[in-house]
């Protein structure tokens, strides 16, 4: 079975965000609050698979690029 690592898709999220953002400007062009996107950042919540799809549409990068997937 496989899952999704919050933890290190917080972090790959994070990174991505540093790398070419803020995550006020991210918060922003999505529409939520800041704190949102830091709870994802910090592997405490998963966007929405609708906010998974817009934030990898910001980055410009694939969405399976913005998750961590692993067995379990």
């Amino acid at each position: 079975m496989k899952m999704i690592n919050m933890e290190k898709t917080g972090d790959r999220i994070r990174e991505y965000i540093d790398d070419n953002s803020s995550m006020k400007e991210v918060a922003e062009y999505l529409g939520l609050t800041l704190y949102s996107v830091y709870r994802w950042t910090y592997g405490q919540s998963l966007p929405t698979v609708d906010n998974l799809v817009n934030l990898a549409d910001f980055l410009n990068v694939p969405m399976y690029n913005l998750l961590v997937v692993e067995d379990v």
